[in-house]
């Protein structure tokens, strides 16, 4: 397509850009002094409606991924080009078939697990990890279900249904940002998934894992060798950002390596993560035609629930602003 056939989707995207949370309504809730009050702040933005209800209930959950399930159909409905918003979908379908498979290989039902966002039907899902077929689904998606099941059946490892799903999901991905042969969502995915390498790394070194487990977690989709990766699995957390200063993202492990004692930290490498790639999209917002406002719209409404969630937890079991402010993702608006 051409980056003038956005023009339309771009101009929707900025009304509703409009809607999203401001920064300053964020420290409002940060500061409030409980739940109620926290809550409350929500009486000026569009989800005033369910303010009553989240009082009443404390059933945020419910309602904060009712509106994410809301907006992904929403611009599927926008989109002149559905692949664009499967880019942020697809972490949903490969978690709903994490659900689907261990059910069927356990024999449990985990229907409760599901989340109802996607390209994909639930129902094609279900019936694919049935049957191992459909003509809905992509083909990949079918290869990682058979992929997935006959390593369970050959091993009985309940465990590798994460671990090859989740490998599946970085591949698929990847596969789309190449077909829609847009260079900056090429980057931005290269950039999500080496610091998902970056963070799986970080994990693996505390848990004094092995190179041969490691091997089989890591993707190779994205930008960083994962030889250089493999190589770092006998570092701890505090000569690990020495040797990663060489490679991409130095400032992103800076970020998350405490300055006193040097040592890196798993959790402030996802948030550094969070941060790096709205970082990412705030300089894409800008644009005029092309896809890249409507993912970067996107990323923001996922970052606006998660710090609405992080917040509504927080403050329903009391934790400090302190706390809170630690763990806030930054702000599309900020």
């Amino acid at each position: 397509m051409k980056d003038t056939d956005y023009a339309g989707t771009n101009a929707r995207i900025r009304v509703f850009e409009t809607r999203l949370l401001k920064k300053e309504q964020f420290d409002t809730m940060l500061q409030a002094k409980d739940f109620d009050e926290a809550v409350n702040v929500l009486k000026d933005s569009p989800y005033r409606q369910d303010v009553e209800r989240m009082k009443e209930t404390k059933e945020y959950d419910v309602l904060l991924d009712n509106e994410m399930q809301r907006t992904f159909q929403e611009l599927f409905d926008l989109t002149p080009e559905p692949r664009l918003i499967e880019l942020f979908s697809l972490r949903y379908t490969y978690h709903n078939l994490k659900v689907l498979l261990k059910a069927k290989l356990v024999g449990e039902n985990f229907d409760f697990l599901l989340i109802d966002i996607g390209r994909e039907p639930l129902s094609a899902l279900r019936n694919a990890v049935e049957t191992g077929k459909s003509e809905l689904l992509d083909p990949m998606i079918l290869a990682a279900i058979a992929d997935t099941k006959a390593y369970y059946e050959e091993y009985q490892a309940i465990q590798a249904v994460d671990i090859l799903l989740d490998r599946a999901y970085f591949h698929h991905l990847k596969a789309i940002a190449v077909a829609l042969k847009v260079p900056r969502i090429i980057e931005c995915i290269e950039l999500f998934i080496d610091l998902s390498n970056l963070s799986t790394l970080s994990r693996a070194v505390n848990q004094k894992q092995t190179q041969n487990f490691l091997r089989t977690i890591l993707s190779s989709a994205g930008k960083i060798p994962k030889e250089q990766l493999l190589a770092l699995i006998t570092e701890d957390l505090t000569s690990l950002p020495k040797k990663l200063s060489s490679f991409p993202y130095e400032s992103i492990i800076e970020t998350a390596t405490n300055p006193e004692t040097g040592r890196l930290s798993p959790v402030a490498l996802d948030l550094a993560t969070d941060n790096a790639l709205m970082a990412f999209f705030q300089e894409a917002k800008f644009d005029i035609f092309g896809p890249m406002p409507m993912l970067a719209y996107l990323y923001a409404k996922e970052t606006e629930i998660k710090n609405l969630r992080l917040l509504l937890v927080g403050k329903n079991n009391q934790l400090s602003q302190t706390a809170l402010e630690e763990r806030m993702r930054i702000n599309y608006g900020s």
